[in-house]
C-alpha cells in the first residue's frame, strides 16, 4: 500500500513542483504561494510600472520586480534583517520564488546582495517614489478584501486610524524624548482597515507630535483614495484624543464614532465628495536613511535603510 501525495506547481514557473516528502524539505516553501498571491494581486507589476528607477539601465542586474519580490517575501516568512539576505542567497526555493525568470533559469542567476536591497529602500523612500509605495500598498489590500468578498467590491468600510510610539535609538531627526514613554520616539498615525486588519498606511510624525497633529489633512487624503478605488462609503473610526476642533468634520463633513460613545453614530463619507489632498512639500532626511514627513500628510509611513548601504554608482 503506497501513499500518494498531491503536488502543486505555481504558475509563475511551471518547472517548479511542490511535493511533501520526508527528505530534502525545507521550511520556506510558502514562499511559493506568496509569490503566486503577489502576482494574482499585479501589485509588483503595478509598483515596477510606476516607480522611478534612478540606476543606470546598463548596469542593471536585478528588476525592480525581482528585488521587491525578494523584501516583500523574505519579510513575509519570517527573514525580516536585509542580512538575512546573504544566508538565503544561494537557496535555490528563493531563487525560484523571486526571479523574473522562468523554468530552471532562476537557479543559475545570483540573487540580489544586502548592498542591492539596501539602496531599493533608498529608491522607495524616494520623494519620487514614496506615493508610489503608498498607492501599491493600497491596491494590496484592496484586491485582498475583495478576494475575501468572492470578488465584489464592499459597499462600506471602515478606517482605523491609531497612533503608537516607535522607539529609535539615536538623535534621528525629529524623534524626541517623550517622558510619558520613557524613550526617544517618534509618533506616527497608522491607519488599517477593521474588516480584515490590513495596514492602508501611516504617517511618520515627530515625537512631540500632538495626537491629532495633521490628523485633519491626513484622514481625508486615505478616505478620499477608497472613495475613488471602491466607490465604497468610508468611515472612520478614532480615539477620544482626536476630537479636537477640525479633526471631526474633516473628511468629507463625517462624524467619527470615538471608541466608549456607541450612541455616537458614525457618519459616512460620499464617494465623489471633493476632499482636501495631501499638500506637496520637501522630505526632510534624518540619520537613520529614513524620509521624514511630518510636513506632508498622507504620505507613506517611512522606510529605512540599514547601516551599511551601498552608496549610489554602484550595479544592483
Amino acid at each position: 500500500m503506497g501513499e500518494t501525495v498531491s503536488t502543486m506547481t505555481p504558475s509563475f514557473n511551471g518547472s517548479v513542483r511542490v511535493e511533501l516528502s520526508g527528505q530534502r524539505t525545507t521550511s520556506d516553501s510558502g514562499a511559493l504561494l506568496l509569490r503566486e498571491a503577489l502576482d494574482s494581486s499585479g501589485v509588483i507589476a503595478a509598483l515596477e510600472d510606476h516607480l522611478v528607477d534612478p540606476r543606470d539601465p546598463q548596469r542593471v542586474r536585478h528588476s525592480l520586480a525581482s528585488q521587491l519580490r525578494t523584501v516583500v517575501l523574505q519579510r513575509a516568512m519570517g527573514w525580516i534583517d536585509l542580512s538575512d539576505t546573504t544566508t538565503l542567497r544561494r537557496d535555490p526555493l528563493w531563487q525560484l520564488a523571486c526571479s523574473d525568470a522562468r523554468g530552471t533559469t532562476p537557479l543559475a542567476q545570483a540573487r540580489p546582495s544586502q548592498a542591492t536591497l539596501s539602496r531599493l529602500l533608498a529608491c522607495l523612500g524616494s520623494d519620487d517614489n514614496i506615493d508610489v509605495v503608498h498607492e501599491g500598498l493600497l491596491r494590496l489590500a484592496i484586491w485582498r478584501l475583495t478576494s475575501l468578498n468572492g470578488g465584489e467590491r464592499p459597499k462600506r468600510l471602515t478606517l482605523d486610524i491609531d497612533g503608537l510610539p516607535i522607539e529609535v535609538f539615536g538623535q534621528q531627526g525629529g524623534s524626541v524624548f517623550h517622558g510619558h514613554v520613557g524613550a526617544r520616539i517618534y509618533s506616527p498615525l497608522i491607519a488599517s482597515l477593521a474588516e480584515t486588519g490590513d495596514k492602508l498606511g501611516g504617517l511618520l510624525r515627530e515625537g512631540n507630535a500632538g495626537t491629532a497633529e495633521n490628523a485633519d489633512t491626513w484622514i481625508p487624503h486615505l478616505v478620499r483614495r477608497l472613495n475613488e478605488s471602491l466607490g465604497a462609503d468610508v468611515r472612520v473610526r478614532i480615539d477620544a484624543g482626536f476630537t479636537d476642533n477640525d479633526t471631526p468634520g474633516s473628511p468629507g463633513g463625517s462624524r467619527h464614532r470615538v471608541p466608549g460613545s456607541p450612541a455616537q453614530p458614525l457618519g459616512p463619507a460620499k464617494a465623489g465628495r471633493t476632499l482636501p489632498s495631501a499638500p506637496a512639500g520637501p522630505a526632510p532626511g534624518n540619520a537613520a536613511g529614513m524620509v521624514l514627513r511630518p510636513d506632508v500628510p498622507g504620505r507613506l509611513l517611512a522606510i529605512a535603510a540599514p547601516r551599511g548601504a551601498g552608496g549610489a554608482g554602484t550595479p544592483g
